[in-house]
């Protein structure tokens, strides 16, 4: 059973990206910052599912991390 590897992940403060990595190309900051605006600031972790891609979400003490799988 192989990994998938992480396409895109970030750290983000409020809607702020702070670090972000990917070794393919794509769009993918500007899809993490219309989600940063939809997420709530509240303690959580998300999941969506969207065009074959599962993006992960964890909000912890006002920070998001997001890696997509």
């Amino acid at each position: 059973m192989s990994l998938e590897p992480f396409i895109y992940c970030f750290v983000a403060r409020g809607t702020m990206i702070l670090a972000e990595y990917t070794e393919f190309t794509g769009n993918f900051p500007a899809i993490a910052t219309q989600c940063l605006q939809k997420l709530p600031s509240s303690n959580n972790k998300f999941t969506y599912n969207c065009d074959h891609h599962t993006f992960n979400f964890l909000v912890e003490d006002g920070y998001g991390n997001f890696p997509e799988l």
